[in-house]
């Protein structure tokens, strides 16, 4: 158990001592560095000195991202995914010269974007998480919702559907992220949609016997999607990443009359397409949580890891502000649910429970 848990943190390339901090924090293991040094030299790993994967192997990787969804990863992001997806042993700078003579306008297109954003504070992990929902390929069938954490920029779920407008189906990834991570934002973040309705009466009702000045009401609010600024940030970055492609294929048909809008045809696309933008959004997700951002100096934010940022706070001289989800104390040996209606039901009962607790005390 512990050795393979040292190999999946070595192989999501942290450091030695991010890989101790998260056995201490996740996994509740407590080993010393040296230990873990020795750990992965029985298992033959290292990150110095190790030979590279055979060349036309790499080559041909680059040259099925940059024809897929991954055409416009930056070298960096290009050099993880090949490590993680691939399991190819590559260094850095080979990824980045490689580009140069494979695809050299994309690798200057994505240097040359150059963006002034205003700046953004969070006190730490879990003080807000922003939600919102992306639309860019509701005409072909697919609705994209998700939620990133303010602090972190963690994305904490990233899922698509058929529908982003009913709210059973977002408060089912509310209510299913909350049960696995067993605990509450300080505040939620959102538009003024209705589809995050019954997210906002969750969060204020699990959160009113709390209390801190941001407990019950407070602690949902709502606003225009431009000032959104952390979820509509990464919607540009997936949007770069995975979901370009999808939209370029699916115009490319529409243009070639392959595609007429009609329901047939939409649930054409969500049935060959649907399992593959899933596959492809999840790895965007994981991909994301676990690249290193970098400090900026025109940017004030934390340079580093979103999931260590979002697990290990004390590092950046930081705090969780994680609130116990109360579900538990309402109604105790509540399950996840597993689908919108499942959700529905939970909340009707969360807030009928809380209403009768709220009468009795």
């Amino acid at each position: 158990m512990l050795e393979q848990l040292i190999r999946q943190y070595f192989n999501e390339i942290y450091k030695i001592s991010e890989i101790r901090d998260l056995l201490i924090t996740k996994n509740s293991i407590t080993i010393s560095i040296s230990t873990i040094k020795r750990i992965l030299s029985s298992l033959g790993l290292k990150r110095k000195y190790v030979p590279e994967s055979n060349m036309c192997e790499i080559v041909t990787a680059i040259i099925e991202e940059i024809y897929s969804c991954g055409y416009n990863l930056g070298y960096r992001s290009l050099w993880k995914k090949l490590k993680l997806e691939y399991n190819l042993q590559v260094k850095r700078d080979t990824v980045y010269e490689l580009l140069k003579i494979i695809d050299p306008d994309g690798l200057a297109n994505r240097f040359d974007n150059k963006l002034r954003r205003r700046q953004y504070v969070s006190p730490g992990p879990n003080f807000i998480w922003h939600l919102d929902g992306y639309d860019k390929l509701k005409k072909f069938g697919f609705a994209i919702h998700g939620c990133i954490d303010g602090f972190s920029r963690t994305v904490l779920w990233l899922e698509v559907a058929t529908t982003n407008n009913d709210p059973a189906v977002t408060a089912h990834y509310f209510l299913k992220t909350v049960k696995r991570l067993k605990f509450l934002p300080t505040i939620i973040r959102s538009d003024k949609d209705s589809e995050n309705g019954i997210i906002g009466e969750l969060q204020i009702c699990l959160r009113k016997r709390h209390r801190d000045k941001l407990a019950g009401d407070n602690s949902f609010i709502q606003g225009k999607s431009v000032k959104n600024q952390r979820i509509e940030s990464y919607w540009g970055r997936m949007r770069q990443h995975t979901v370009d492609f999808y939209i370029q294929f699916f115009m490319c048909m529409q243009e070639k009359g392959l595609f007429d809008g009609s329901n047939l045809h939409i649930k054409c696309l969500q049935f060959y397409f649907g399992p593959l933008i899933k596959h492809d959004l999840d790895n965007n997700r994981k991909l994301w949580n676990e690249h290193r951002i970098r400090r900026q100096a025109v940017r004030n934010h934390l340079a580093g890891r979103p999931n260590v940022l979002f697990h290990l706070p004390h590092r950046y001289g930081s705090r969780d502000y994680k609130k116990k989800e109360l579900s538990e104390l309402l109604m105790p040996d509540v399950k996840i649910p597993v689908n919108p209606e499942e959700a529905l039901d939970l909340n009707k009962n969360i807030l009928r429970e809380y209403a009768a607790f709220k009468s009795q005390n």
